[in-house]
C-alpha cells in the first residue's frame, strides 16, 4: 500500500466538479430522452399521414438522425456517472480488489483515449462544416453547424467530466484506497442490481392522508 495519505479536502474541488457534471449528464438525459419521444411521435404521425392522406411532413428521417446522436453524445455522461457502460468482466470477477481497481482505472484511460480522438475528429469536422458553410443535401438544408456544434458539445462535456473521474482515480491510487476507486469508476456488483431492479418494481404505496 502507498504510503503517500489523502489529505482531508485535497480533491474537494473534484468531488464538486463530479457531482455537478453528475446531475447535469441527469437533465441532460431527461432532455434527450423527451427529445426522442418527441421524435417517436412526430415519425407515427408522420407514417399515418403517409398511409391515409398521403402527404408527408418532409425531413424527419434527418431530424431524427440529428436528435439520435445529440441524445446519444449527452446521455454519455450520464452512463459513465452511474456506471452504466458495457464492459467485459469475466477476468474482473476472477480478481480481487487491488487488480480490480487497476483495471477500472485502466478501463478509464483506454475510454478516455478513444474519446479524445472522437472529440477532436468530431471538432475537425465542425470547423470544416464552418468554413465551408455545408447543408445537409435534402429538402431542409440544415446548416450542418447547428447540429454538429451540439453534438460536439456533448462529447466535450463527457470528456471533461471523464477527466475529472480519471484525476480523483489517481487520488485514490496514490492514497492506496482501492476502494475508492471500485466506487466511482468499477462495474456494479450483480447484486446491487438486483437491488435495483426490485426497488423499481416495487409498487409505490399511497401516503397516508392527512388528517385535520
Amino acid at each position: 500500500m502507498s504510503n503517500i495519505t489523502e489529505k482531508p479536502g485535497a480533491f474537494a474541488p473534484l468531488d464538486r466538479v463530479l457531482a455537478c457534471a453528475g446531475k447535469v449528464g441527469r437533465v441532460s438525459t431527461w432532455i434527450s430522452g423527451l427529445g426522442l419521444i418527441a421524435v417517436c411521435i412526430l415519425v407515427t404521425i408522420e407514417v399515418l399521414l403517409r398511409k391515409f392522406v398521403g402527404v408527408t411532413l418532409g425531413g424527419m428521417d434527418e431530424v431524427t438522425g440529428y436528435v439520435l446522436a445529440v441524445s446519444v453524445s449527452w446521455a454519455l455522461t450520464f452512463a459513465l456517472m452511474e456506471q452504466a457502460h458495457i464492459r467485459i468482466d469475466v477476468l474482473y470477477n476472477l480478481a480481487n480488489r487491488r487488480p480490480r481497481a487497476l483495471l477500472d482505472l485502466l478501463g478509464l484511460l483506454c475510454l478516455g483515449g478513444f474519446m479524445s480522438l472522437m472529440t477532436y475528429w468530431a471538432g475537425r469536422l465542425l470547423l470544416t462544416s464552418i468554413q465551408f458553410g455545408s447543408t445537409s443535401n435534402s429538402a431542409l438544408q440544415t446548416p450542418l453547424w447547428l447540429p454538429q456544434s451540439l453534438w460536439l458539445a456533448g462529447l466535450v462535456f463527457f470528456c471533461l467530466t471523464l477527466l475529472a473521474l480519471i484525476l480523483r482515480s489517481v487520488g485514490y491510487l496514490l492514497s492506496g484506497d482501492m476502494t475508492g476507486i471500485s466506487r466511482i469508476a468499477g462495474i456494479k456488483a450483480v447484486e446491487d442490481e438486483i437491488d435495483e431492479q426490485a426497488v423499481l418494481s416495487e409498487p409505490r404505496q399511497p401516503e397516508p392522508a392527512i388528517q385535520g
